[in-house]
């Protein structure tokens, strides 16, 4: 019996404590803690529950389960990287100003670089706000918002890919310094080639690029393009 009032007990304390110190602010500051460490897979209720001392069903008073979760997560890393005031720059120093804040984003919160696969759509106030600062960036070029849009996506998916491509190479060396294109060439020496100049003579290369430099020479071939479609909309 008194085994059962100790446990009521318990109960009642946790209790409690949800209904004081619960928030969704809470709920998110510690579902991205998880994610941090371990990966978005490693974010469920029951283990948010346990950080942050609650019980799991008091969650379901702030969130309305994991995509909730998931796209509040987002935006919330979202808002703290936001794009600066861009006045003065031009649209091609923007689109790198969003690189740079993206990929800064995605080396410190990995699992981004799969929110968008959990939860449908991902976006939240600070991801439309994000959106709407990439297609105000491309306004001078005179594009069409739906090309426009097509611009910022191809962009993002090759920043993302890049992102994945990289942090995967680093988590197999086991280095930080590590990169995909530094690594391809050097698998390829390990290839016989006699039968491919091309790849012969590109393995001999100095290194590729490593890191940013990396991302941002492929970035740089891409605003070529948007550069180039830009003209040819301006020629007629």
């Amino acid at each position: 019996m008194a085994r059962n009032e100790e446990g009521g007990a318990r109960t009642m304390g946790r209790t409690a404590r949800d209904r004081q110190g619960l928030s969704r602010g809470r709920i998110v500051a510690a579902a991205i803690e998880i994610a941090d460490a371990e990966g978005l897979d490693a974010v469920s209720m029951r283990r948010i529950a346990d950080h942050l001392g609650s019980g799991t069903m008091s969650l379901y008073r702030h969130v309305s389960g994991k995509d909730d979760l998931t796209v509040a997560m987002t935006d919330a890393v979202t808002s703290a990287y936001a794009y600066p005031d861009a006045d003065g720059l031009d649209w091609r120093s923007r689109m790198h100003l969003l690189a740079r804040h993206d990929w800064d984003m995605y080396e410190a919160h990995p699992w981004l670089l799969f929110a968008d696969m959990t939860a449908t759509p991902p976006f939240g106030p600070a991801g439309l706000r994000a959106m709407e600062w990439a297609l105000a960036a491309l306004e001078p070029l005179g594009l069409s918002l739906e090309e426009s849009a097509r611009a910022i996506m191809t962009v993002n998916k090759f920043l993302q890919g890049s992102a994945r491509s990289e942090l995967s190479e680093r988590a197999d060396a086991g280095r930080a310094d590590a990169d995909p294109g530094s690594r391809w060439q050097e698998r390829l020496t390990s290839v016989d080639l006699t039968d491919h100049p091309r790849l012969r003579e590109l393995a001999t290369l100095q290194r590729v690029g490593a890191g940013r430099s990396w991302f941002e020479s492929g970035l740089e071939l891409i605003l070529d393009g948007i550069e180039a479609r830009s003209r040819a909309v301006a020629d007629g």
